[in-house]
């Protein structure tokens, strides 16, 4: 759903975010020379990597003893205890790069959004971007809006444009559902304290709320025929969306 420029963006975006903090352009190495590193210090290996085998070992083990406290526990199949171990290695090297910020398991996903974002407000097409994102979601928007149609909860609506799509609980690290009341914190600011600085983007945490998290889930609440309204938005980056029926 993303354009070429904006996917070209983003990886120039992963290439120089990761390096700014030995940039001279940040005033740090002005006017000194600097020794290139090595390609074994360059990628920053963890020190975890070939060892997805162990850690799938240790988080089988983990979640044998931190038995759910609802629902059903995940029985996963070798294929899937596998894939969590690559997951978790991932996970590990994420968390672990602090340079030149506190990297987040969401960051690939937070500049994706941000780049394009980026690219459909100095284009004048971020209109058409939304429209082209609800048109993609369309046949599960109408098959919730159908179900809520039938006699479902209100409450599926809500759910269905967050904790059940992995388009919004893999982007918003925490969030917090009261019926058809979804409460969580803007995942931009983090990236944007340094991309701003770097001149890759211009946006702020509100601009993105205002111009196309708002606008792009009132449209698909729109699909299942309900209206969500929206807190005026806080400086913490707190959101609060609630859904009703129109």
């Amino acid at each position: 759903m993303r354009t070429i420029t904006g996917f070209l963006s983003l990886a120039l975006l992963c290439s120089t975010a990761s390096v700014a903090a030995d940039s001279p352009a940040n005033g740090s190495m002005a006017g000194k020379s600097k020794v290139p590193p090595t390609p074994e210090v360059f990628a920053a290996h963890t020190g975890y990597e070939g060892r997805q085998d162990a850690l799938t070992a240790a988080l089988a083990r983990a979640m044998r003893d931190a038995a759910p406290n609802s629902g059903n526990a995940v029985e996963f199949t070798p294929e899937q205890q596998r894939l969590l171990g690559v997951a978790m290695l991932k996970a590990i090297r994420t968390i672990s790069d602090s340079s030149p910020y506190q990297h987040e398991t969401n960051d690939a996903l937070v500049k994706a959004h941000l780049t394009t974002v980026q690219f459909g407000k100095d284009n004048g097409t971020l209109d058409e971007m939304i429209d082209h994102e609800v048109q993609t979601q369309m046949p599960m928007l109408m098959r919730v809006g159908k179900m809520i149609r039938d006699g479902g909860s209100p409450e599926l609506a809500t759910i269905a444009l967050t904790e059940r799509t992995a388009c919004f609980y893999q982007l918003v690290q925490e969030y917090q559902r009261d019926g058809t009341t979804m409460r969580w914190k803007s995942p931009y600011g983090n990236v944007l304290a340094i991309t701003r600085k770097l001149g890759q983007h211009d946006l702020t945490e509100r601009d993105v709320f205002e111009i196309y998290t708002r606008p792009l889930m009132q449209k698909q609440a729109k699909v299942m025929g309900m209206k969500a309204d929206f807190a005026p938005w806080q400086a913490d980056g707190r959101i609060a969306m609630t859904l009703r029926p129109m």
